[in-house]
């Protein structure tokens, strides 16, 4: 698979190829000036989340990883088609009833066979289960199974919120995991386990892991790269040796992009799909398959899915949490399933896949003419995000406050950092603003680095 990378001085970068493993195929409001980002930030009068964190600029915006309002105001429409198709079939009046536990078996259907002719490898619907969205499932998975004090093994870069999350709100025990160009090492997680070995949880029945390990193999956050296929089985290898659990962040697979038109986009197997166990089996598995609608539809539906083996998902699914409430957004799932039946949703993540290839294209040739020697990055194969290496000497938390001054939003690198490193990164969320806003912010950037260099 292609790396597409670019060095506007002699900083390193990486290049590898992957291949797709041979397997099977089916027969794809007012606007505020920013604060510095805070979680804690005031929230009165505020219409959305990206207010209340004070991630709205009248300018360009590329810390926001979401769809950008042109895509988000597409949704309504949609999902009236949606409500009307639902709303007309004759068992309507079940989806204001309290859900099955499996989640409705309409929606799980639907999203099965929209997920295998995506993927290009069998989705079964009874290894779905409806969520409200990625971030809850994950707190789902994670909070049932492993409690205080319990090591989390991630990767060093990954997710902000997920770190937060795992260290503040579960109290658990994050160990970072080295990565490179090619994505999360196995044999790193490997030694780390065994260094760790005496503060691992003890296997029982109902909790059959000794830790967790979170991961986002497809189009990883922030750096947009893939796991390898050889890496994926390694890891699976190890997973399974360990006892470990493994939740992969798959909130982008259904968005590869490629930096030129003669550049075929490739689209990677999830990490699940290695994990390879006996039909019927009830004792094996350890991957499960996070996803979202709120990157290939509107984060405000608060709709996602956790695929995986019964040994992880049917604990779940007879959970109190579950039992005392039935499916996790029924209605909302039972609207979902008009927009897979209808083709709405198969259409709108086209759409979306080509704006956003195109908006990152943009983004890159416009990063190649403004930005100064000494800052390098990778064309990401796919996501939402561009990895920016800075020249030594710059600070991303620095040109994070310098840029704002010109009302352009970034985010630093330390953010995604377990251990507080890439200092000198950002990361540039090409998805949200238009294509004039992101050769803008590409041009603003590039001012504010020249500065800070010949500053530091």
């Amino acid at each position: 698979m292609y790396r597409q990378c670019y060095r506007l001085a002699s900083a390193p970068l990486f290049s590898s190829a992957f291949r797709r493993p041979q397997r099977g195929v089916l027969n794809g409001v007012p606007r505020v000036r920013a604060a510095p980002f805070s979680v804690s930030a005031p929230t009165d009068g505020s219409a959305t989340l990206f207010q209340d964190l004070g991630a709205e600029v009248d300018g360009p915006n590329l810390r926001v990883g979401s769809p950008g309002p042109s895509e988000l105001a597409k949704c309504a429409d949609m999902l009236r088609q949606a409500a009307a198709w639902k709303m007309s079939q004759e068992d309507v009046d079940s989806l204001f009833h309290y859900g099955p536990q499996k989640g409705d078996p309409g929606f799980r259907r639907a999203l099965a066979t929209f997920l295998s002719s995506r993927y290009g490898d069998e989705v079964l619907a009874d290894e779905l289960i409806p969520t409200a969205g990625a971030t809850q499932g994950l707190a789902m998975l994670t909070s049932f199974y492993f409690s205080t004090g319990d090591v989390v093994f991630v990767e060093d870069l990954t997710f902000f919120i997920a770190l937060e999350f795992f260290r503040k709100e579960l109290n658990l025990k994050v160990i970072s995991i080295r990565s490179d160009s090619e994505g999360i090492i196995p044999s790193e997680l490997k030694r780390r386990v065994d260094e760790y070995s005496s503060e691992l949880r003890t296997p029982g029945d109902e909790r059959p892991f000794r830790a967790m390990l979170y991961c986002i193999p497809t189009y990883h956050n922030p750096t947009g790269r893939c796991l390898s296929p050889e890496r994926r089985s390694e890891l699976v290898r190890v997973a399974r040796e360990c006892e470990l659990l493994v939740a992969c962040d798959d909130v982008y697979n259904l968005l590869p992009i490629s930096p030129s038109d003669d550049q075929p986009v490739k689209v990677s197997q999830r990490l699940l799909a290695y994990d390879d166990i006996a039909p019927g089996d009830k004792t094996s598995g350890n991957v499960v398959s996070n996803g979202t609608f709120s990157k290939i539809f509107g984060p405000g539906v608060r709709l996602g899915w956790l695929e995986g083996p019964d040994r992880i998902l049917e604990p779940l699914r007879t959970s109190h949490f579950i039992r005392g409430g039935g499916a996790v957004q029924h209605v909302v799932a039972g609207l979902a399933e008009g927009l897979i039946v209808l083709g709405l949703l198969g259409r709108h993540v086209d759409h979306c896949q080509s704006v956003f290839q195109t908006r990152a294209r943009v983004l890159d040739a416009a990063l190649r003419k403004h930005l100064p020697a000494g800052c390098s990055w990778v064309f990401p194969e796919g996501g939402f995000f561009i990895w920016l290496r800075l020249p030594e000497n710059v600070d991303g938390g620095e040109l994070e406050t310098s840029v704002l001054q010109d009302n352009v939003l970034i985010f630093s690198g330390r953010n995604f950092s377990p251990d507080g490193k890439f200092n000198n990164y950002v990361r540039l969320c090409f998805t949200y603003s238009e294509e004039e806003q992101l050769s803008q912010g590409a041009e603003i950037i590039g001012k504010h680095v020249r500065v800070l260099a010949e500053s530091n």
